[in-house]
């Protein structure tokens, strides 16, 4: 995969003449053309009001004329009056030799490069990520996502302009987000998935608290930090905010770029704007050394270590004049090339150049600002509303993490929802004397699933402070109803005194297993969190709250993952009890038809050809009226992935609402009769998603890296004879490609694309036999010409595709019999690395969070006939899971194998493990972010093209024969 090249401004602040000319210079220098370009800082700016006529007219003709390269913004600064953006509505969501980066550019000579063609253009974006806005050609604003339309920090995808198949993973924090509110949740959420590594950039408009006084700078560098902030004794540890300090650390972004005159001109807060030159030339370009980003575990428990970061502040945008009579310590853009992260393997990204220093992360307790309760005349280290003698030693991000930013006197619990308790009472810090329980939150960041933070390790972690039980909530058990651990539970001690002790010595936060959990009083029936027993105030009158039993909280689509119901909710005003049910089953038919729709593409009007619901089940809808409520009922789908589609397509969103009135536009004058076919009934309609029903099997697997897909919603196939077997009347030989001694190829019905194939051994597996041995690669008759078949597949993949092959075949005992088959997939070069991780990702996803055991076979000279044969004979082996891919530049196969066992009866429905019949398949589809791709059934084509297709395969594939 080629570098991106990536161009970086500072702050724009409304100086679109001096931006343009800039970026037109480069693009036409040897040094471009560029791929994109990313600014940092406030982009708009009014000055006053005698300017704002003048910069509201310069900022209408770049709006108009746009960038000569795609352009991404995140703080939009200070609008001109008169300037309006597009909303997220309407827009389509489609230094010195040591401290210099490998991958930097120079930009020193960008003279323009003559021998290029001066009029070549670059190619229109054409897939834009969600959270993206379009204010200008060329021009995009990084918006996010939010119910309120307000900008929130994300983690998107931005594609290049000239390759549409490369992308970069960008994270941008809005200026004053704050981390725990509804700006930074959906960062916090992705950011939090175990198949998260890391992003390529992230921006933001203010430093990471930490980074100013940490050694990712040289001295020089930060003793001109402390002058300009009027001392050699300033505290560098003041500047920046915590909340962008920890969103840094949560996002491990590869590069992190923000404005050098947050830090210059302010403290890295918000403070009152000044003028453009004014801010340049107070600031100056600072790039720090490379810092480590500190190892985590995976879902499986394995520990794996990240790549390093580095930080780049840049000076102000300013004409030529300025720039080149502030030479490189004012620079104002910087150019990179990088390899954007999902391209590369764990080796590749974690590979440390040698002879270069790596500073440890600044983005630690150690590095944030501490409360210096010594110093007489200085207070800065305090947080607002808490006496020092409760924190003393504590970093702000501490003291934060422990009191919430609980600091307002008035906030009983009936006016407030989801926030934190302080350590003590919000009246003067005294708490219950007779209180001797505390409450230990954070037990849900185990990524064990508990196995680490159970009851026996935590008390005996608590012991030595006079612990003398584990108390979880509700029945006590160590598990919730749904099987998932607790996120909490209580401490018991045997005095008021010896919990208090516990509390002030830890300070409030204690790690178990290297698991973070935070300590606080509890809030048991004494009411101490109010105040040592103090009634709080009744709510104000008529104030429902989060306390109405009566109000319902709809659900979300992430929270509905396992479910694939819609409830309706209809407008009864006006009619009948008759007309309401006949509503909700014309409600099904319109939610079915649109499925259908969606599969055969709403221009297909040939109808013969036509999928539909009768001969795919997997588009069926049917309907539920409530014989109490008449004007309420649900909508079953086959899928969650369906009624997904279904609620998006009939609302405009994923989690549901109004049905669009765009549904009831009408040809003629007629209210009822319009060109969607949908009745008037169903105006003002409400969908929403309804609770899964209780499960009571493995039916459906978690939700894998953000696909969500179910194992068994497609009935049994009514076929009884072998589809394999050659000489079966159900085998479907115009699908095969090639004929070999003991095995053939063939394209499966319903591939994922047209050079998906399988090699099927032509003797049926005998599963009846006591020496049974499932699996293609354990047929001791077919695994030579198997693998050879194997490698002529690949050849094939390589020179007349241009790919690499992944490979897999779960050989595993079904219902309906199992013959031998091996998966055979192109993919795209270099989606090794990717496929890897999220199939690690979701093979510890399966069976409930216990997971598949994947071991990566080690010695690529032991073939997998002799490893399998060898666990055949030795470890009652029942079936495997192989898969196998290219990773890396020099394309080394990595092979991965989970082994099948049951108990010594040989029941395989005591095998404690399910393997989902997809799993690889559900992989692909995950990588390649096409969730209709992981069952067969949903990507059925005509005999026609299937013919077609397997014909011009026999084709391509005649010469490696």
């Amino acid at each position: 995969m080629d570098k991106a090249k990536v161009l970086i401004t500072g702050p724009v602040n409304g100086d679109f003449d001096s931006l343009k000319s800039k970026l037109s210079s480069l693009q036409k220098s040897k040094a471009g053309p560029f791929d994109i370009c990313f600014s940092v800082g406030p982009f708009f700016h009014a000055e006053n009001d005698d300017d704002d006529l003048e910069s509201c007219q310069k900022t209408k003709n770049f709006l108009k004329d746009g960038s000569p390269l795609p352009l991404y913004f995140c703080d939009t600064g200070i609008i001109p009056s008169g300037i309006q953006l597009p909303s997220i509505e309407g827009s389509s969501s489609v230094g010195d030799d040591d401290c210099k980066d490998d991958a930097e550019i120079s930009l020193e000579n960008n003279t323009p490069d003559e021998t290029k063609n001066n009029k070549e253009k670059q190619n229109d974006i054409t897939t834009i990520s969600k959270g993206i806005v379009e204010v200008a050609p060329n021009v995009y604003h990084l918006h996010g996502i939010s119910p309120d339309n307000s900008q929130t920090a994300d983690v998107v995808n931005i594609y290049l302009a000239n390759n549409e198949k490369n992308y970069l993973t960008v994270a941008f924090v809005p200026p004053n987000a704050r981390m725990g509110t509804v700006h930074t949740s959906t960062l916090e959420s992705k950011t939090s998935h175990p198949s998260y590594v890391g992003c390529d950039v992230l921006l933001s408009s203010e430093w990471g608290q930490g980074m100013a006084g940490s050694k990712c700078f040289k001295q020089e560098e930060t003793t001109k930090l402390k002058q300009h902030h009027g001392s050699d004794d300033f505290d560098l540890n003041d500047l920046g905010t915590y909340d962008v300090a920890e969103i840094t650390a949560k996002c491990r972004p590869r590069y992190h770029f923000a404005p050098s005159s947050s830090i210059f001109c302010g403290n890295g807060q918000p403070q009152e704007r000044r003028g453009n030159i004014e801010e340049y030339e107070a600031s100056i370009f600072m790039q720090s050394l490379p810092y480590s980003n500190p190892p985590s575990a995976l879902a499986s428990g394995v520990i794996v270590n990240y790549h390093t970061s580095r930080f780049l502040a840049l000076c102000n945008v300013v004409d030529s004049k300025t720039a080149k009579a502030g030479g490189k310590v004012k620079k104002f853009i910087h150019a990179v090339g990088i390899q954007p992260l999902w391209s590369m393997d764990r080796e590749t990204a974690t590979a440390v150049p040698d002879n270069t220093l790596i500073v440890p992360s600044p983005y630690t307790d150690e590095c944030y600002g501490k409360d210096n309760v010594q110093s007489s005349n200085s207070n800065k280290g305090a947080i607002t509303g808490v006496s020092n003698t409760n924190n003393v030693g504590l970093s702000e991000a501490q003291t934060r993490r422990i009191l919430g930013e609980e600091n307002d006197n008035s906030q009983y619990r009936w006016n407030i929802r989801n926030r934190k308790r302080p350590l003590t009472d919000t009246t003067g810090g005294i708490v219950d004397p007779n209180n001797t329980t505390l409450f230990l939150h954070g037990l849900h960041k185990d990524v064990s699933g508990g196995i680490n933070s159970n009851r026996t390790s935590i008390l005996m972690a608590f012991q030595d402070f006079g612990c003398t039980k584990v108390r979880y909530p509700g029945n006590d058990s160590e598990k919730t109803m749904n099987g998932k651990p607790h996120s909490y539970c209580f401490l018991e001690f045997d005095s008021h005194d010896r919990a208090l002790k516990c509390l002030n010595q830890t300070g409030g936060v204690f790690e178990i297993s290297g698991i973070r959990l935070t300590l606080k009083w509890s809030s048991g029936s004494s009411g101490h969190a109010h105040g040592g027993g103090k009634v709080p105030p009744p709510p104000p009158p008529g104030f429902l709250g989060i306390m109405n039993p009566n109000k319902r909280q709809r659900l979300t689509e992430a929270e509905a993952s396992e479910s694939s119901s819609l409830f309706i909710c209809l407008n009864a005003k006006s009619l009948s009890p008759e007309q309401l049910k006949s509503a909700i089953v014309e409600l099904a038919t319109l939610a079915q038809t649109k499925l259908e729709d969606t599969i055969n593409g709403e221009d297909d009007n040939n109808k013969s050809e036509r999928v539909t619901a009768e001969e795919e089940p997997a588009l069926k809808v049917t309907s539920r009226s409530l014989t109490n409520k008449p004007n309420c009922g649900f909508l079953d789908f086959a899928s969650h992935a369906a009624a997904t589609m279904t609620l998006a397509t009939l609302t405009g969103s994923e989690n549901g609402g109004h049905m669009l009135k765009q549904l009831f536009d009408t040809n003629n004058n007629t209210p009822s009769d319009n060109k969607n076919g949908v009745s008037d009934n169903l105006r003002n309609t409400q969908l929403w998603w309804a609770k899964a029903k209780e499960r009571t099997n493995n039916n459906m697997e978690q939700n894998h890296n953000g696909h969500r897909f179910r194992q068994h919603h497609f009935p049994q196939d009514a076929r009884t004879d072998c589809w394999f077997c050659i000489a079966s009347p159900t085998c479907e030989k115009h699908l095969i490609v090639s004929l070999f001694n003991s095995c053939y190829v063939t394209l499966p019905k319903g591939g994922v694309s047209p050079h998906h194939t399988l090699i099927v051994p032509i003797n049926h597996t005998n599963e009846e036999s006591k020496t049974r041995k499932l699996g293609a690669f354990l047929d001791s008759s077919a695994v030579s010409e198997i693998e050879e078949v194997k490698e002529k597949l690949r050849n094939h993949a390589n020179e007349k595709l241009g790919k690499d092959l992944f490979v897999f075949e779960r050989a595993i005992k079904t219902k309906g019999g199992y013959h031998s088959h091996v998966n055979c997939i192109p993919i795209e070069r270099g989606l090794g690395a990717k496929i890897r991780s999220t199939m690690l990702s979701m093979a510890a996803a399966t069976n409930r969070g216990d997971g598949l055991k994947l071991s990566e076979l080690q010695n690529p000279d032991m073939s997998l006939s002799t490893i399998l044969k060898t666990a055949a004979e030795d470890e009652n082996l029942d079936g495997y899971l192989y898969l196998e891919f290219p990773v890396g530049g020099s394309n080394e196969i990595k092979r991965f194998l989970y082994k099948h066992h049951v108990d010594d009866s040989g029941d395989n429905k005591l095998s404690k493990k399910f393997v989902p019949l997809q799993f690889g398949r559900e992989v692909y589809a995950s990588v390649v972010n096409e969730p209709t791709l992981a069952h067969w059934k949903g990507c059925v084509l005509s005999k026609e093209k299937e013919e077609e297709n397997t014909l011009e395969f026999r084709n391509t594939f005649a010469s490696f024969e």
